[in-house]
């Protein structure tokens, strides 16, 4: 029988003694794991609908900047969104409430931007964004459009 040489490998002790104390680790860093990968879900979800706002909010300015003009802002030409589906896991509901569209008579503050206009007429266009089924608001952003004609 040959003498065992060091330098051939590990012994049997070694092994499950390796084993155990990475169980361990592993125990302890699959919650850790876990968080980070619901949170970044959560980001890429929030992220989307900030798309999906930003993109109706562009389409309302474009409608106003482009010659079509204040009239064509109305919820008729922006209607609510259902089951919009931009390649991700969650499927999302868009809104447009438009306010306004009267003459202010007098130096008043706005809900929607808290600025003040006088003597125009002026719309505040409200773009909403939620996770179909969702009543939390994942993108809210509001404009103000003023009829300049």
């Amino acid at each position: 029988m040959r003498p065992m040489n060091r330098l051939n490998g590990f012994t049997l002790i070694e092994v499950i003694f390796f084993i155990v104390i990475s169980a361990i680790a592993m125990a302890g860093i699959a919650p850790l794991y876990m968080t980070v990968l619901s949170d970044l879900q959560a980001l890429s979800v929030g992220m989307q609908a900030e798309y999906l706002g930003w993109e109706r909010l562009e389409a309302l300015k474009s409608t106003y900047g482009n010659g079509e003009g204040f009239d064509k802002l109305t919820t008729a030409n922006f209607p609510a969104e259902s089951g919009l589906d931009i390649g991700g896991t969650v499927l999302f509901d868009r809104s447009v409430t438009i306010e306004g569209g009267t003459v202010l008579t007098g130096a008043l503050n706005l809900s929607c931007s808290g600025q003040a206009y006088q003597g125009e007429p002026y719309k505040c266009l409200i773009v909403q964004v939620a996770a179909q089924g969702s009543s939390s608001v994942l993108f809210k952003q509001r404009m103000v459009a003023v009829n300049l004609k």
